[in-house]
């Protein structure tokens, strides 16, 4: 496998190989009393309510953000454009050290660098304390930090050949009851892939099977980047009965996107296309936690809040349509300007009424704010200039406000774990487009949890979960007014959409057996009003996507993992899914599917010195079914090593993503009046090197009382 690596870096991988290290990897003690295999935390782990990650048995995450590690994760997959999907799904809430993220989705995912991750914890069926939204639940970062008394200093710079460059910094200081913190981060990150499709439209105005008929081809480039400046600093005070937290954060974040096409209708006309999006956010985030433990049984009183402010947001689309002598015949230019804020906070109450056994209730609030307009021109071919289409001006204004009590029950008796809750959501919902439309609405809702688990030294651990979730609309899918992704792909929203409501349910066993640890899931998920992008003919060779509640859908599946020791210098984790997916339509533009589908997962990590790892991983992804079509299977392979040295204080990785170019993207729509298939293939090569640099001092105070390597700390639970 060595010769796909460049030679010059695999020169540089043996020559230091025998350097000596001292760094000691840490065992793994957890709530639910796995064990460790051969002295290394597991690759995942597992508590009552969620599995977690370990980040630094990622290779092939080196150089990468939070989205490449959990790459590793069963049902987690990447789609041509780095979005990822867990069991099907995009919905889901991310959290970094238990606090919400400025970000959403995956673009919260790719502002957390790799290298500053210790752990990600994944709640599937999340508990009646945590928010209700996101149908696949929620995704916890937890960053590494510094427990011992003394500096920590912490770098890590990465460049790859598509042009990702990153760099981020942290120093911490910590002494006796009191930590200090402060670091920044600059990167960014590059997409990129060959873009091909053919499409044929029907004119809606003379009906299916008559009138024009238009067939286009398109053939190109796509980009996307992300790019983030940002500055964190925090205070942190513990004496063991007060804990209080500060949290400061700023920055900018830029997101464009596009593609560089050429359009052929089969004709005389040959256009070439260049579209490009731009999201663009000054934001600054506060956040502050008190918590007052009362008496030695560890009764509690917590107050959070956090404030977020953009004081500065702009999405820009730009469509452009020029002929081969280069002159302009068509284009559009969309601005939506908006200034955004949203607060949340919390009151919780924990009682401890028996040693295994607490109650807890509380109460939680979030507003989200946001206000702005959206003006568009188009390019007017006579004048040779764009013009401002006033008639399509649209302000807007967007609140949007939840109280939330809830209570929460958590015991254990002998073998036996267990947890209840149930959280009441009352909502005010208010949107103003004073051009266009308004919607304001007020409901309640309510949101049980269960959770179950048996452990037994001869039959492994079970455990039961289950939640009810919602995903709620935001502003962005209410908007009532055409954008542009490309010039022949338009997207509107939808004032009158509805919320998703999803149950889920799951079902896990595991056990460790020597140095082999088994675990397999088998979970139920059921959602109704399924919002989801609709396709339809709008003009000749232009398709407008409309967003809808679509319709119910059920999906099943078991997922299986293995992992291994067969060598000392060999760890090998097997992962298999499938799931059963079942669409019921209930829009007249879509279709009932079902199908089967799943992924299967090889990682294997060799130890080639004491300061060398090596990673090879190989995954196959099933095809995925869509409200209007499906998307084909698909497979690739990453090559990852890693190096030690100064004692572990410097570590050089080097990653080979889709080391074979074997990652293919194929997808087909179909509908009334349109036929869509698209062919994306990523640019290769993308070979990843980072260095990262941690250098710890403890104190003189912490070198006398220094623990063991055994211990385990556990964060704040958000």
């Amino acid at each position: 496998m060595f010769h796909f690596l460049p030679r010059s870096l695999l020169f540089l991988f043996t020559l230091i190989a025998c350097q000596p290290s001292f760094a000691q990897e840490r065992s793994d003690t957890t709530l639910m009393r796995e064990v460790s295999i051969d002295g290394q935390r597991q690759r995942i782990s597992y508590r009552l309510d969620r599995q977690r990650l370990d980040a630094s048995q990622v290779l092939t995450a080196q150089g990468g953000t939070a989205l490449d590690v959990l790459r590793a994760v069963p049902s987690v997959t990447v789609d041509a454009d780095g979005n990822l999907s867990y069991r099907g799904s995009q919905a889901f809430l991310v959290y970094v050290d238990g606090k919400p993220s400025p970000l959403s989705g995956t673009e919260a995912l790719q502002m957390v660098g790799a290298a500053s991750i210790r752990d990600i914890e994944i709640l599937t069926t999340p508990s009646a304390k945590y928010k209700t939204e996101g149908d696949v639940g929620i995704i916890n970062i937890v960053t590494r930090r510094n427990e011992t008394d003394g500096w920590d200093v912490a770098a890590n710079g990465t460049a790859s050949t598509w042009g990702t460059l990153s760099l981020d910094a942290k120093i911490n200081y910590r002494t006796g009851q009191h930590n200090i913190y402060v670091g920044g981060q600059a990167s960014d990150i590059h997409n990129k892939s060959r873009f091909e499709q053919e499409k044929q439209t029907a004119s809606p105005a003379r009906g299916e099977g008559s009138g024009e008929t238009v067939t286009s081809y398109a053939d190109g480039t796509r980009f996307r980047n992300f790019r983030t400046f940002t500055g964190q600093g925090g205070y942190e005070f513990d004496n063991g009965w007060h804990r209080i937290g500060i949290d400061l954060m700023g920055g900018k974040t830029i997101n464009p996107r596009g593609g560089d096409m050429t359009y052929d209708t089969g004709g005389a006309d040959i256009l070439d296309s260049h579209d490009r999006y731009k999201l663009t956010k000054h934001l600054m985030q506060a956040a502050i936690d008190y918590t007052w433990k009362l008496n030695e049984r560890g009764d509690e009183i917590s107050i959070s809040n956090r404030l977020r402010y953009d004081n500065f947001s702009e999405e820009y689309t730009e469509s452009n349509m020029f002929d081969p002598a280069g002159a302009r015949q068509e284009g559009t230019r969309g601005y939506e300007t908006e200034h955004h804020w949203d607060c949340d906070g919390a009151f919780a109450y924990k009682l401890h009424y028996r040693p295994g056994g607490m109650l807890e209730a509380g109460y939680q609030y979030t507003t989200y704010s946001e206000n702005g307009d959206y003006r568009i021109c188009y390019w007017d071919l006579p004048q040779q200039q764009f013009v401002w289409q006033d008639d399509l001006y649209a302000p807007f204004y967007y609140r949007r406000q939840t109280h939330s009590p809830y209570v929460q029950l958590n015991d254990r008796f002998g073998p036996w774990q267990f947890d209840a809750g149930l959280r009441i959501d009352h909502l005010r919902d208010d949107m103003d487009l004073p051009t266009i439309t308004s919607r304001h609405r007020r409901y309640t809702e309510f949101y049980p949890s269960a959770h179950l688990a048996y452990t037994s030294s001869a039959a492994g651990t079970f455990t039961l979960g289950y939640s009810r979730r919602t995903n709620r609309p935001g502003i962005w899918k209410l908007e009532p007014y055409i954008t542009y992704e490309d010039y022949h792909t338009r997207i509107i929203g939808n004032p009158d959409l509805e919320s998703e409501y999803i149950h889920s349910m799951e079902l896990s066993w595991r056990k460790t057996i020597g140095k082999t640890q088994l675990n397999a899931t088998a979970y139920a998920r059921r959602r109704t009003g399924v919002v989801d992008y609709i396709r339809r003919a709008y003009s000749p060779g232009v398709t407008l996507d409309s967003i809808i509640n679509a319709g119910n859908e059920w999906r099943e599946g078991l997922e299986l993992q293995l992992t291994t020791k067969p060598t000392r210098w060999w760890q090998l984790t097997a992962s298999g899914t499938v799931s059963l997916y079942n669409y019921r339509a209930t829009y007249e533009g879509c279709t009932n599917a079902h199908g089967t589908t799943g992924t299967a997962g090889c990682i294997n990590t060799f130890r080639l010195a004491r300061n060398t790892s090596l990673q090879f991983d190989g995954h196959f992804v099933g095809p995925q079914y869509l409200t209007q079509g499906r998307e084909s299977a698909h497979f690739y392979f990453d090559l990852a090593a890693r190096q030690s040295l100064l004692g572990g204080k410097l570590q050089l990785g080097l990653v080979w993503h889709d080391a074979f170019h074997t990652a293919r993207y194929h997808s087909l729509r179909t509908a009334k009046l349109l036929s869509s298939e698209t062919w994306v293939r990523p640019t290769f090569p993308n070979i990843v090197l980072s260095v990262s640099y941690r250098f710890r001092q403890p104190s003189a105070k912490a070198k006398e009382g220094a623990l063991s390597n055994g211990a385990e700390f556990v964060g704040k639970d958000f």
